[in-house]
């Protein structure tokens, strides 16, 4: 991850309150308090009498990132085949990269998906054997980043996301940046366990579902996280 990563100024953390800034839910207060039966807000409902032989698909390549980087958070909220999850992530990632490129912004995904370092091959059965669940936190991070640039759009699960993710690493944030409403919404979160943690970002996600305000904010996409066949 290359250093110095701000996004303050898409968050709108630094000087905007309760329900305001460009991610509407970022404060402490409306946190979760326990587990609420997480997974029915992590997928979409397709009717059991539909054919997906029959239906007609119109994508983009703005909806691939979307559903490729949507079932990848899904899984990983549900603590479900991370290897799965890298990969989708991965997938979301290439394409969101191209999006953000087109939108004019400057991507993250090239920083950490290059195959070559200084023209040595990579070598993948080295990452292999380091491959753990938390190398998901940074793929998906950059998957959702950009795809936030080029599309100024995300869903709650991505946004409590996002936020889970500087308190988590608040070294990826600009020195400037000021990380107290990040480690207010998810406080002393690298002393807990991994599943504790996953828990937290769940229990914000739930109280992020139920805010009518933020669901209703044009920039909140308040789409289920893995979409149907359309």
């Amino acid at each position: 991850m290359p250093p110095g990563l701000a996004i303050e100024a898409h968050l709108g953390l630094a000087d905007r309150g309760r329900g305001a800034g460009a991610w509407t839910f970022l404060t402490s207060s409306e946190g979760g308090d326990g587990e609420r039966g997480h997974a029915s807000l992590y997928t979409g409902q397709v009717p059991g009498s539909t054919l997906v032989a029959e239906m007609k698909m119109n994508l983009d390549k703005t909806q691939v990132a979307r559903r490729h980087l949507g079932i990848a958070l899904a899984l990983f909220l549900n603590d479900l085949d991370p290897v799965s999850v890298h990969t989708l992530a991965c997938a979301g990632c290439e394409v969101a990269e191209h999006l953000t490129r087109k939108a004019g912004a400057e991507p993250f995904s090239t920083h950490v998906l290059a195959t070559t370092q200084d023209g040595v091959e990579r070598d993948d059965q080295e990452l292999l054997d380091r491959f753990d669940d938390d190398t998901n936190n940074h793929t998906l991070f950059i998957g959702w980043h950009d795809y936030m640039l080029a599309t100024g759009t995300l869903p709650p699960e991505a946004q409590a996301f996002l936020m889970w993710y500087f308190a988590l690493y608040p070294d990826k944030l600009n020195p400037g940046v000021n990380i107290t409403p990040y480690e207010r919404a998810f406080p002393n979160l690298k002393e807990k366990s991994a599943p504790e943690r996953k828990k937290m970002l769940r229990d914000w996600i739930a109280s992020a579902r139920n805010d009518l305000d933020l669901m209703a904010d044009p920039r909140t996409d308040a789409r289920p996280l893995i979409l149907p066949a359309e």
